[in-house]
Parts: C-alpha cells; structure tokens; sequence
C-alpha cells in the first residue's frame, strides 16, 4: 500500500504585515485619453495599529509615477521600487494616530489600466491610484473624475454631483461601504446606455444592446435567495468594453468584454460569465478573503452559484453539464501536474493565487460537498456563513464550520435514511466526513493509496 502526502507548507515567505490601515481615500484624476495618461492626486487617511512609532510606510503603486507626497505642507521623502512605493515620514506615525498624506502622481497603459481612443477602463486599483492593497484591508472611497463632456462616466460607489468645468465633465463617486482596494474600479467612453430596475436594485448596461435586464434581475433574485442577503447596493452596473479585462469585478460595477457581449446576442443563455461576475458582488465584495490563499472562496462560491443559476433556469442537465465541464478542466490540470491546494500560504499576490484551480476545482469541491450533506444542508450552510461572515474577511475553516453546523442540523430534522446517507460517502476507513473532504480539497492533505 502506497500513501502519497501533498504538503500544505508555503512556498514563499508571507507578506510582511503592513502596520497601519488606509481608512479612506480621497482620488482625484484627470483623464487624457490623446495622451494616454490619467493625472492623480491621493489623499490617503492612514491609522496606525502598531504599538511603537513608525517612521515608513509602504503602499502599492503600480508602474505610477510618483511626482510628490506631502503632508500638510512638508515634503515627505519617497522611493520607488518596483511595484511598491515607500514613504519616509518626518514625524513619526504614532500609535493609534491618524494622519493623512497627499500623493500626486501620472499613470499610464498597465495590465489594469486600459486606454483606448475612445474608452478608459481600470481593473486593478495599484495601477491607477496608490494604495494599500493588501486582503482584508477595507476603505471608504471619494472619488472624483475629469474627463471629456461627451464621454460617460461609471465608477465604484454611488454618483453624488456632476457639474462641469474646462469643457470637461466632472463627477463625484462615494463608496461608504468599506471595501479593499481591488474592488475600486471606473470606466468612461463613448458608451450606448440603458437603464431598467430590478426590485430595489438600478441596473445599467453599457456599451451594449443585449437584451440584459431580464436575465440580470433574474440572476440578482436567485443569488439574493440563495445567500440569504441582498444585493449590497442601490445600482449595479455593466460595462462592455474593449479589449481584455484582467480583474472584470469592481464595486457595483463589473467590466466585460465587447466580444462576450456577441456572444450573448447569439446565444442568449450563454450566461455564465455574466452571472459568475454578479456573485462576486456577494462573495468577494460583500465577503473578502482574508488573504490570496483563500481566492477560492470568492472565485469557487461564485463559479458554483452560476452554475447553479443556470440549472435553475435552464434546467438539471444544464446544471449537470456545467459541473462535468468544471471536473473535466481539473482534471486536465491534475494531469498537466498544476493541480494544487484550494488554500496555500505561500501565495503573495492575486496573480499568483488565480486563475482556473480556484474557479473549477473550488466550483467542483462544493459540488462535492453539496452531495454529501445534501442540498438542504448545502444550502442551509451557504446562508450561515454569509450571515456569520457578512462584511468580513473570511477563510476557508468559516465555511467548513457552517457547513457543519448546517449539516447537524439537518441531521436533527431529518430522520430518512437517503438524507441520513447524503452526509456520509465512501472513503478511507469506509467514510468520508465533511472534515475528511475539506482536508483533502481544500487544506491540501490529498491522500491517495494503491495495493
């Protein structure tokens, strides 16, 4: 008999901890869509949580091009260096002390800064602002856009004042529900626009004359259902737009791309992407993940409610058919030797922490799951663990332990033996339990044997 350990130790050293949060961010920019460039100015309300003085401070920026940092009226000194832009401090941060630092700056073309002649789109927040971008830091966000009067403009957060000022166009965005940085997000350009309500929620669509409403109003109601929380917000909007988006998921706001938008006036129940993207405003916006080793828990969740919302309303085979195409992708991951741990330490950075492990073998672990407590207890377990962790940054032993706690409670209202049978699937030493499936999936313990 042959027993072959998957180590769940980290590859790389963890992130060292940033000893302050960015409370708020107040951005103004500039857009020069000619010139391909956005022109900045960040101030940034900063709190210290560290129990000495400190004297620097670290902030994501991107390719930007830092041309000052000030506070009141001082100049503080700053470097460069790669992605990261370190700031010395003349007086010292002191604990539990709020200050506020005014960074100018320039940015141009990045993978999460999109120019085009006639549209500018960000998806990534450290290439079109300086900021702290680390998971599970969550800000209030003010942001105000200049740009041509014949462009239209959506942001993340919620529209409070226009005006108009240099024959440009000028608009206010506030984002009250703190949120990381990742999820801070705009576009303007020459866009065809329609609006319609769903319920409570406004919902816009940009850049396309797809029949949309219907269908996203429907996936708002289903994911609303399931989670047992609203949509958090009062609109939500959708930007086709040129090009590739690399992070498409924003606040109230989601960029795809014009290609899909084609797709979907052929095959209008092509609504995969559309619906994925929705949930993340749930389950990435609404839930963080504590730090990129738990992506899976937004990507995962999100990829396996869209599935779920397509076999709801194009029935079981549609759902069945998206849950094998799942398997079949990890499985060819499995067998290229890219498989690996749902949670791992050892991940620094989103890129590092994405892409289709999270999505398929996270939408394909929960289909597990799902059969083994049974969908009463799945979904039952769904909805305690986004009441319990509404609002917070999450990890991957939240879920386990509402799930099972929804699985006991199914067990105490439920005396059939099918459903007592759900919860108990064959394994090693004749059972696999809810803690067996989440050691071997997700925490990474995977654990085969041959004679």
């Amino acid at each position: 008999m042959l027993w072959v350990l998957w180590s769940v130790a980290p590859l790389l050293a963890s992130l060292p901890e940033r000893l302050y949060t960015a409370e708020n961010y107040d951005v103004g920019i500039n857009a020069d869509l000619a010139g391909q460039r956005l022109y900045g100015e960040a101030r940034i309300t900063l709190h210290s949580h560290a129990s000495f003085q400190i004297s620097a401070l670290e902030l994501d920026a991107g390719g930007l091009q830092i041309s000052s940092v000030v506070e009141g009226n001082s100049p503080q000194w700053f470097e460069r260096n790669r992605n990261l832009l370190f700031i010395t401090l003349t007086n010292p941060l002191r604990s539990n002390e709020q200050r506020t630092l005014t960074i100018r700056y320039q940015a141009g073309p990045a993978p999460g800064l999109k120019f085009f002649p006639d549209q500018i789109y960000a998806s990534n927040a450290s290439d079109w602002m300086p900021c702290n971008d680390r998971p599970g830091e969550r800000a209030t966000l003010h942001l105000t856009i200049a740009a041509p009067s014949d462009r239209t403009v959506v942001a993340s957060g919620q529209l409070i004042a226009t005006h108009s000022a240099d024959k440009q166009n000028v608009t206010e965005w506030q984002l009250d529900a703190p949120a990381e940085p990742s999820w801070f997000g705009f576009a303007l350009g020459a866009f065809v626009e329609g609006a319609s309500d769903a319920g409570s929620v406004k919902v816009r669509v940009l850049g396309t004359t797809a029949q949309l409403f219907e269908p996203t109003a429907a996936a708002i109601r289903y994911l609303s259902e399931r989670s047992g929380k609203p949509y958090p917000g009062a609109a939500y909007t959708q930007v086709f737009v040129h090009g590739d988006v690399i992070h498409p998921m924003a606040a109230g706001l989601t960029l795809l791309p014009e290609s899909y938008a084609r797709e979907l006036e052929k095959q209008p129940d092509n609504l995969w992407l559309l619906t994925s993207a929705l949930a993340h405003q749930w389950y990435g916006l609404g839930i963080a993940p504590k730090d990129w080793s738990e992506l899976w828990l937004s990507d995962g969740i999100s990829g396996f409610l869209a599935d779920a919302f397509l076999g709801q309303r194009f029935g079981k085979e549609r759902f069945d058919r998206e849950m094998q195409h799942s398997r079949q992708i990890y499985n060819e991951l499995r067998a290229e030797g890219k498989d690996r741990a749902l949670s791992d330490a050892g991940w620094t950075t989103r890129q590092e922490a994405a892409g289709d492990v999270p999505l398929h073998k996270g939408a394909w672990f929960l289909y597990q799951v799902n059969q083994l407590v049974g969908e009463a207890a799945f979904e039952e377990g769904l909805r305690l663990y986004t009441s319990g962790q509404w609002g917070h940054a999450a990890t991957s032993e939240d879920l386990q332990k509402a799930f099972a706690a929804a699985g006991g409670s199914a067990a105490k209202k439920s005396a059939a033996p099918e459903a007592k049978s759900n919860r108990k699937a064959k394994g090693r030493d004749g059972e696999t339990t809810l803690d067996n499936l989440f050691d071997l999936w997700v925490y990474g313990m995977l654990v085969t044997k041959s004679k």
